[in-house]
């Protein structure tokens, strides 16, 4: 409980990501779906034979009071052949604005990442989202709530916990489709106060032409109490084409 304490004071800007607040969507723009995808791929051969793919995609829809996400990233890599990266993610999410400055949400989220211990993991939460700025150019917002989570390691050890979760959403609009956000969630096992692990994510995007962007992305995510011979940390730093609808 002391470490919950601690990381809501000293939470950094940063597994569901928030998206785009109900507020400063029907501002942005008037469509009710967008949809976003990014690509990035390196290869080199000779001395070195190296490939890596990251993706990313989000579906946002907006009805009324409702904004409703779909948010899936993942990231592949090989080394001499030999896959050496391997880390994916799908979350689904709807928020419900019940004031000017406070919406509802519930979320679901699915996680793999055989590198850093986890076969599989499943987050479902509920809980408030509290717009500190709403106008453009800036957007900061902070969420708190509860849930459950259900994970299996690579040894296929299971186990199942309720989790508090705590989350900030940062976003400075340069000019239209020029954006820098920063986007964070931490979570915390209530059954265990040492086993917490939270996920910053940063992008700049800017664009090309029409629908085209490019995308600089760095992500990391820290877990306290990962499985014997596994790191607490993973980061990635991407660099991409994005596209918008």
């Amino acid at each position: 409980m002391r470490a919950f304490l601690i990381c809501l004071a000293t939470l950094p800007a940063c597994l569901v990501t928030r998206p785009v607040t109900i507020a400063s969507a029907q501002e942005e723009t008037a469509k009710p779906t967008s949809v976003t995808a990014s690509l990035g791929y390196v290869s080199s051969a000779g001395n070195s034979e190296v490939q890596t793919l990251t993706g990313t995609d989000k579906i946002e829809h907006r009805s009324g009071k409702w904004l409703l996400a779909q948010e899936g990233e993942a990231l592949w890599g090989t080394n001499a052949g030999v896959e050496n990266a391997g880390r994916y993610l799908m979350g689904l999410r709807a928020d419900r604005e019940v004031r000017k400055r406070m919406a509802v949400y519930g979320l679901a989220a699915w996680r793999r990442d055989v590198f850093g211990g986890v076969s599989r993991q499943f987050d479902e939460g509920a809980g408030l989202v509290f717009h500190a700025i709403i106008p453009n150019p800036l957007q900061l917002d902070f969420e708190t709530g509860v849930g459950l989570l259900q994970r299996r390691d690579t040894a296929n050890e299971d186990e199942s916990f309720s989790t508090g979760r705590l989350g900030a959403v940062y976003r400075y609009n340069f000019k239209e489709k020029t954006y820098f956000d920063a986007r964070g969630v931490y979570l915390h096992n209530f059954e265990n106060s040492d086993d917490y692990e939270w996920d910053t994510r940063v992008n700049i995007v800017a664009p090309l032409s029409g629908i085209l962007a490019t995308k600089f992305g760095y992500t990391y995510h820290f877990r306290n109490l990962p499985p014997a011979g596994i790191k607490q940390w993973d980061s990635t730093f991407s660099a991409g084409i994005q596209v918008n609808w």
